[in-house]
């Protein structure tokens, strides 16, 4: 009996052993940021030892910033993702859609509400998640390091009353009438740096208070560094007041964690251009604190470099000029795909009515036949009857013939015979 309790105190405490561990697996392997996504996803080795997540078990059409809901905050608009991942990939990071992998997420160490392209005109308003070509810069904001943008098919759009909705992927524009808003929207991304943290402005708050004619709350953004708390964030009765945000640590955002994760290693290259890519690689994390000061930051970067700045001014010019340039050629590749594919929807209506013009002269040439078969087995009676109606009447005729010839001879012979007999007499 005593060896009966002491077995069963060791596999209690062997399970109790197995379950701390992993528990704080994510703390043995080097912190949240990295193993919580294995759970949701694959890591993907992409070359030059870079990393990228996939998620998996995504529907399809799946996207990054469909299912969630825009808040307004002290730090711009915020994206609060229903997703168990979107804590950390819709906040850090960038995103990516490669021809061969699909969706992937690239890392990087700066927070932000979210990162996201904006397009709006006056009815309607579009995001679509930045690309790891897109980097953040304290004195310019977002600047692109390669020509690259976001198709249109993955731009989300809805109206200005819809906007803040909990529910919003229920409202957004169907895929088949996307590009006809893209066409009309423009483009509207700004980002900057506010009490140390990125702050994305996006559409400007009365613009999108006055389009929705509803009134909107912002909320206070509160920080916390253990995930856990998130959970207990939602529900929370001080839930309408303020919102609870994960920010990243150190220890966190080291990538010592990935030894101890399965990492795919794939030969087959992604579409990606690392080398332009400058997210992701190793910054000082203790950015200066501007305590709504943003002019002491950029004094202290002038003074520092004085040529960065400049720099930095010259490379946002070439890439806005850049990027018109790629989003004009874009939009003539997308018309012209367009083009291509109406004029082949008039070709192939064009052979269909060919096809269906023949199937018809087929059909009427075929009862065209059959009708003139009808009247001929119809007429073939009548033509019999009648030929052999004629044939009576002719042979009728020619027996009445045939008598009368015969009784004129007998009347003549008669009259030979008297008159024969006339002269005898004589």
């Amino acid at each position: 009996m005593k060896k009966l309790i002491i077995v069963a105190v060791l596999i209690v405490f062997s399970l109790s052993v197995n379950a701390e561990a992993n528990t704080n697996y994510s703390k043995r392997v080097g912190g949240y940021f990295y193993t919580s996504l294995s759970h949701y996803g694959t890591w993907i080795e992409i070359g030059f030892g870079t990393p990228v997540w996939r998620p998996t078990n995504m529907r399809r059409n799946w996207s990054p910033y469909y299912q969630g809901q825009w808040i307004y905050t002290d730090y711009g608009w915020y994206w609060d993702s229903y997703e168990p991942f979107g804590d950390i990939v819709y906040h850090y990071g960038r995103w990516y859609y490669d021809d061969f992998y699909g969706w992937i997420w690239y890392p990087d160490d700066e927070w932000a509400p979210a990162w996201v392209d904006w397009r709006y005109n006056d009815d309607y308003i579009g995001w679509a998640p930045l690309s790891p070509y897109a980097s953040f810069s304290i004195s310019v904001g977002i600047r692109y390091t390669y020509n690259y943008h976001v198709p249109y098919q993955y731009w989300n759009f809805v109206k200005y009353n819809r906007f803040c909705d909990q529910n919003i992927y229920k409202y957004y524009v169907a895929p088949k009438y996307r590009y006809r808003v893209f066409e009309r929207t423009k483009v509207r991304t700004n980002y900057s740096y506010y009490n140390g943290r990125v702050r994305n402005d996006g559409v400007d708050f009365d613009r999108i208070r006055s389009g929705s004619g509803r009134s909107i709350e912002k909320r206070n953004l509160v920080t916390v560094n253990d995930p856990n708390e998130l959970s207990r964030d939602r529900n929370s009765k001080t839930r309408d007041r303020e919102l609870r945000t994960y920010i990243a640590n150190r220890e966190d955002l080291s990538r010592d964690g990935l030894r101890d994760l399965k990492v795919e290693r794939n030969d087959r290259k992604s579409s990606l251009d690392i080398s332009k890519v400058e997210i992701g690689r190793d910054r000082n994390l203790n950015r200066p604190n501007e305590r709504n000061d943003k002019s002491d930051v950029i004094t202290r970067d002038r003074n520092n470099n004085t040529n960065t700045e400049k720099r930095q001014i010259d490379e946002k010019v070439r890439g806005d000029v850049n990027r018109e340039k790629v989003i004009q050629r874009n939009d003539d590749q997308i018309k012209r795909s367009e083009e291509i594919k109406r004029n082949e929807q008039i070709n192939n209506q064009r052979k269909s009515n060919e096809e269906a013009k023949k199937r018809n002269d087929v059909n009427v040439q075929k009862r065209a036949q059959d009708n003139s078969k009808v009247l001929e087995k119809k007429s073939e009676p009548k033509i019999d009857k009648r030929n052999q109606n004629y044939n009576t009447n002719r042979n009728r005729s020619t027996d009445l013939k045939r008598t009368e010839t015969k009784a004129r001879t007998e009347k003549k012979d008669d009259k030979r015979k008297v008159n024969d007999n006339n002269t005898r007499t004589r």
